[in-house]
């Protein structure tokens, strides 16, 4: 029985045929520095999010009750924002690795 290995020769950034003969320690670091860089992209990107979040769930607004006194109540429910925090964090990556296929295949489904 033969075996055969198949190289992925179309990388995104670097093909493997490209940082084959890097030394793995350069490999190592400069892969290690593209993750750092992206997940600090991420860390941004839902920290601006929450900042939104924030201003939207706080705001209020004033009613009349009834008993004709005037009343202060939230215009959005806290549960929610919580959820779609949860939502987000739980679906970033699909939806990451989605843009980077769509991308990679010159937005050709």
């Amino acid at each position: 029985m033969s075996t055969t290995q198949v190289l992925c020769t179309n990388g995104m950034i670097f093909s493997e045929e490209t940082t084959r003969n890097w030394p793995r320690v350069l490999r190592g670091f400069l892969f290690s520095v593209g993750m750092i860089y992206f997940f600090l992209g991420v860390a941004i990107v839902a920290d601006l999010f929450m900042a939104a979040i924030e201003k939207v769930t706080s705001r209020r607004r004033k009613i009349l009750g009834p008993n004709g006194r005037t009343i202060t109540v939230k215009v959005w429910n806290e549960t929610v924002a919580t959820l779609t925090l949860m939502a987000l964090g739980s679906s970033a990556p699909e939806i990451f690795l989605s843009i980077i296929d769509i991308v990679k295949k010159s937005f050709h489904f």
